[in-house]
């Protein structure tokens, strides 16, 4: 989750949004799966801790204590928009880690961000380049349920 959040920060902020990026995680476990809290906005963020998110993407177990109004999950995880993210990534690039990317592009949907007005390979990893950038592709094009 860490890179999908970073590079959702990055995009919003190249488009010239304010952005404010905080982690939940243990650090002293190697592997541990973390909350990242994204807040986003046109003016200067004075309280990046917010009551209740517009989007909740969980991909895990760990933060069902957060509140949103619309959650996209993973299956298994949520009664809101399941989607089977993991299963995807397996199914599309052979690992599920590649299902972080799908619900990024299926994020970028949901807040209304072309993708292909973006400059994507500038601000992924290097490393798996072209799995990432049709992993996003095949989460914008989800048509799951209407936006």
């Amino acid at each position: 989750m860490r890179v999908v959040s970073h590079v959702l920060a990055t995009a919003l902020k190249e488009l010239g949004y304010q952005v404010a990026l905080l982690y939940d995680y243990d650090s002293s476990i190697r592997n541990q799966k973390i909350t990242a809290h994204l807040t986003v906005d046109k003016d200067p963020i004075e309280n990046p801790v917010i009551d209740e998110a517009d989007i909740l993407i969980r991909l895990h177990a760990k933060g069902d204590q957060l509140v949103a109004r619309k959650t996209i999950c993973d299956t298994g995880l949520c009664t809101d928009e399941e989607v089977p993210f993991g299963m995807m990534g397996v199914e599309k690039f052979g690992k599920p880690i590649f299902g972080n990317m799908i619900a990024l592009g299926r994020l970028f949907r949901l807040i209304g961000l072309d993708i292909h007005h973006l400059e994507l390979e500038k601000i992924l990893p290097k490393s798996y380049l072209k799995e990432n950038l049709k992993a996003i592709e095949i989460g914008y094009d989800l048509s799951v349920y209407e936006d």
